[in-house]
């Protein structure tokens, strides 16, 4: 027994020391010899937390509760590591269990704050967080995730207050910086906002470029965040090379390979030389400065009433979009009627898809809007959801899709699309396709708070929920419009 306190001893030295790989190997030596020694099992859990590896912690700990299912400390962990892995629903209880054990744990407390946050549930929320501040003042961590739910419910004073409290002790605690932006930029405050989001990403060796003449530079404009991010903001790119071709300078875009036939395109080939659009390698191309696609509209000084508004400003080869005319018109007959595309998911990997994507069953009213040809646009393992339903058979266009030039042309091709918060919405608003987007009570910042336009895309009708989950009134009202607009539709070809 002696011998195993020893080895228990040691491998918690080596890590509260931070030697991860030592304490690793100690409690594997530990468990080789007592498979079921509880505390080297919390402790392995913890340890792969904290080195991000949450689906390998949640299996660790689990084993440890289960062991000893009295200790309060390891059903804590057990909960925060099912946040981290994005399972809240099963957070919860988990989390509930650990504070009937201990209700003074301030890491429990947090993450039930969190995971309730996750779930949309923002009253309960803000309660379970407001403990945790009170319980241990100051915690950068819990003042965070307070502020975070106090943003999601318009209470953007008291949400700055806990933002700045974090940035008076840590100036350089970038969650904190991008937090507040998130609250900026969602009001319209987009000078302030993106001054925080240059907290988002790590500095290039060569220095940035902010918007001032780059001479005979060449400008290397990258992405760094998502798909629908980079179409949104490379708009600015045929800016930048106004600017730089004055000094004779030249802009490269480096972008992702299913972006790059797109750009290439729209914007590589209108241009001339002036844009080199190139596909993202391992290493950065050739260039003097940079900027993230996402960085420019700091660079430009961006405002509400001075966002670009160049609508179309990306284009699908007229080539594909007779090539997809074609198959579109195999699919669905190419009869009567609007023809419209759906998307009802986006990617389960966000961390705000539960909220943010909708169920295929609660799709039904717009299912049912006669004059339409509905053709799915959804990709991933939701695409099969929609035809599970009973009576319900709709073409799904995607399957012969190969990147986004491929999904330009297929928008190219319809009356309107009907979609969540996804990538193909910035496609269809930088194209000028109506696009109709259902949005969660919380949205992303970019689609502001209330309004049903988008300064972003003249062609985007915004349709939001009143309340947080209730797709219900939102496809309700959507469903209602889009009949009257087939059965206009319907006059004017009878008429």
């Amino acid at each position: 027994m002696a011998t195993l306190l020893d080895a228990l001893n040691a491998a918690v030295n080596h890590h509260m020391a931070g030697h991860a790989q030592a304490a690793a190997n100690a409690y594997r030596h530990i468990l080789t010899a007592e498979p079921a020694q509880p505390d080297a099992l919390h402790l392995s859990g913890v340890l792969r937390a904290q080195t991000g590896d949450a689906a390998a912690a949640v299996r660790w700990i689990g084993r440890a509760v289960r062991v000893r299912p009295t200790a309060a400390a390891p059903w804590g962990h057990l909960g925060a590591a099912l946040r981290a892995a994005e399972m809240p629903e099963r957070a919860e209880p988990v989390l509930r269990r650990a504070l009937a054990l201990d209700p003074a744990d301030g890491d429990a407390l947090e993450a039930l704050g969190a995971s309730l946050h996750a779930l949309a549930r923002y009253p309960e929320a803000r309660r379970w967080l407001d403990r945790a501040a009170r319980l241990r003042p100051g915690h950068a961590a819990t003042l965070l995730n307070l502020g975070t739910v106090l943003r999601d419910q318009r209470r953007f004073d008291e949400a700055e207050a806990c933002f700045d409290a974090v940035l008076a002790h840590n100036p350089a605690a970038g969650d904190a910086h991008l937090a507040r932006a998130v609250g900026r930029l969602v009001r319209g405050d987009l000078r302030a906002g993106w001054e925080g989001f240059e907290h988002r990403w790590h500095r290039f060796a060569s220095p940035p470029w902010a918007g001032q003449p780059p001479g005979g530079a060449t400008i290397l404009l990258h992405m760094d965040q998502g798909y629908g991010d980079a179409i949104q903001f490379v708009r600015y790119a045929p800016l930048v090379a106004r600017i730089a071709a004055q000094g004779g300078g030249r802009v490269v875009l480096e972008t992702h390979l299913l972006l790059y036939r797109l750009f290439n395109h729209s914007l590589g080939r209108c241009l001339g030389s002036s844009i080199q659009v190139l596909v993202r390698g391992e290493d950065p191309p050739p260039h003097d400065i940079h900027c993230p696609l996402m960085s420019l509209p700091r660079a430009f000084g961006t405002e509400l009433g001075t966002i670009p508004g160049g609508v179309p400003y990306l284009a699908p080869d007229p080539g594909d979009v007779e090539r997809w005319r074609g198959r579109l018109a195999g699919v669905d007959g190419d009869g009567a009627g609007l023809r419209v595309g759906l998307v009802w998911a986006g990617n389960p990997q966000h961390r705000n898809d539960r909220n943010r994507s909708i169920p295929a069953a609660a799709l039904a009213p717009l299912l049912s809007v006669p004059g339409v040809r509905l053709v799915s646009l959804q990709t991933g393992d939701a695409a099969a959801d929609l035809n599970r339903l009973p009576g319900v058979a709709i073409p799904n266009a995607m399957e012969r899709v190969r990147d986004f030039a491929d999904t330009a042309a297929i928008l190219a091709n319809l009356d309107l699309l009907v979609t969540v918060d996804t990538a193909v919405a910035h496609l269809a608003g930088a194209m000028g396709v109506p696009c109709w987007l259902m949005l969660p009570h919380v949205p992303d910042w970019r689609w502001m708070l209330d309004r049903a336009d988008s300064p972003w895309y003249p062609s985007l009708r915004l349709f939001r929920q009143p309340r947080p989950g209730d797709w219900t009134t939102t496809l309700g009202t959507a469903a209602a419009v889009l009949k009257a607009q087939a059965a206009r539709a319907a006059r004017m070809v009878t008429g």
